[in-house]
């Protein structure tokens, strides 16, 4: 469903963090570069700081090495005001437009009763039945908030097709690798992607320590 298509994976900061970490993951393993970085205003007041560095929030657009069909967008943040997060949504799927991308396809959580670890959505009835005829469970009912949701929701009004991938989480763990990993699984198999996402199995076996770092990155 994705041959001779021009993808952008996006994964901003949300419940457990499981897109942002999935789009991480894909660009560290895909060998990416950044071609583009995005700030708002309405991003937490605040910089991150590593290694002495104080760096401000941001997105981040980057190309995988090896691959010209493929751009993947992640993130610091997420605007904290609904104006914000318009605006920076409509900022970068005009932006990945002009990259020549045809699908953007988003990373999130689910938190509710179902018994599958991925769900998805479309913003066409032909892409959600490619998505079932890919064996991946639609979600019937509901809401997918901030970025992840609107990227996906807007992409039809930049002639863009929009998909998110849903990976089921308690949504108690502030980063919730297991839920990432599915996610990182599903995009594998979907795209075929040849990277090898076992490196994230020793964080799966200890959860504690994973949950006992501080994280303050003011996720949504």
């Amino acid at each position: 469903m994705f041959e001779s298509r021009v993808i952008c994976i996006c994964g901003l900061p949300g419940i457990g963090s499981v897109g942002k970490v999935a789009a991480d993951y894909l660009a560290t393993a895909l060998e990416c570069s950044t071609i583009m970085p995005f700030f708002s205003r309405s991003f937490p007041p605040q910089v991150t700081v590593c290694e002495g560095l104080a760096e401000l929030m941001h997105g981040e657009l980057m190309r995988p090495k090896e691959r010209e069909n493929m751009l993947i967008l992640s993130g610091d943040a997420q605007p904290l005001d609904v104006v914000g997060m318009h605006e920076l949504a409509g900022n970068i799927l005009q932006a990945v437009k002009e990259q020549g991308v045809t699908d953007v396809i988003t990373l999130a959580a689910y938190v509710g009763e179902t018994n599958e670890k991925i769900l998805g959505t479309a913003t066409d009835l032909d892409s959600a039945k490619a998505l079932s005829e890919c064996k991946i469970p639609l979600l019937r009912s509901g809401a997918i908030g901030g970025l992840n949701g609107l990227l996906a929701g807007l992409a039809p009004l930049y002639d863009l097709r929009g998909f998110c991938l849903l990976a089921t989480s308690s949504g108690n763990d502030p980063i919730d690798i297991e839920a990432a990993t599915s996610l990182l699984s599903a995009v594998k198999e979907l795209l075929h992607l040849d990277i090898d996402i076992t490196l994230m199995e020793p964080f799966i076996e200890e959860p504690e320590e994973v949950a006992a770092q501080e994280v303050d990155m003011n996720y949504r």
